[in-house]
């Protein structure tokens, strides 16, 4: 369900934020039907717990890859693509890098030189006049196998 649909429906729970030491970037979400005892107890639990929490990627501890290990399921004889290189605005060129720099210094990403797919990043302007990056994976989106079994939608 889109986040527009589910905000119209009624049968979808209002949330209340719960802002965390005055930081309007750091919230929890809590439901504002719950009874006044139930969600004050939920907030002193959350804030009780605040320490497992990571409010943005740098701040996400390094993941061990003893711990956890994914592998996309890429069909063997889908040949790998190289999108070709895609010219960027200045003002989008600093941000990427920026970003880049940003995720390489928390330990969230590594440069590698053995790209077999290869894509472009995207940048677009968010509502807040921050900017949102990502990349553009429909090349190897399409080379994966859907699910046969994908995940029951909530709604």
């Amino acid at each position: 369900m889109p986040v527009e649909a589910a905000l119209e429906d009624p049968a979808c729970e209002k949330l209340e934020e719960i802002v965390i030491d005055d930081d309007p970037e750091k919230f929890f979400q809590v439901g504002a039907q719950l009874p006044s005892q139930e969600k004050k107890e939920m907030v002193i639990f959350l804030k009780r717990n605040i320490d497992v929490f990571s409010w943005n990627a740098y701040e996400a501890p390094k993941v061990d890859l003893n711990f956890i290990c994914h592998h996309l399921n890429v069909n063997p004889e889908v040949s790998p693509k190289k999108l070709p290189h895609r010219r960027s605005y200045k003002e989008h060129f600093d941000v990427v890098k920026v970003e880049v720099n940003k995720l390489k210094q928390a330990g969230a990403i590594k440069e590698v030189f053995y790209p077999k797919w290869l894509a472009n990043t995207v940048v677009v302007k968010k509502k807040n006049g921050k900017w949102h990056i990502f990349v553009d994976f429909t090349a190897l989106n399409k080379a994966c196998s859907k699910d046969p079994f994908p995940m029951s939608r909530i709604d």
